[in-house]
């Protein structure tokens, strides 16, 4: 993910020297979508950024592109069942 996580599916293709139609072509083979990719990188920068690097949950929230840490808790809790707040302790 870029810096602040905003990953979008129109730039994606140009970083690895491929078009959108390709990506798409190998993410059907792959039997997964683009969001689905997005969401689970997001998952596992969000328990590393909380469990082993202890950020701030506002800090990790901004990292992983949320605009907020109340939806970044909220994926997060979806993700894991716990909220990252407790997951730290």
């Amino acid at each position: 993910l870029p810096e602040r996580g905003e990953v979008s599916i129109a730039g994606t293709p140009r970083e690895f020297g491929f078009s959108r139609q390709t990506l798409y072509r190998r993410l059907k083979a792959e039997g997964v979508t683009f969001e689905e990719l997005v969401d689970g990188l997001r998952r596992r920068l969000a328990l590393r950024s909380v469990r082993e690097q202890r950020l701030p949950i506002k800090e990790a929230a901004w990292r992983l592109g949320f605009s907020d840490p109340a939806p970044f808790s909220r994926a997060f809790k979806r993700w894991t069942g716990s909220s990252p707040s407790a997951m730290q302790r």
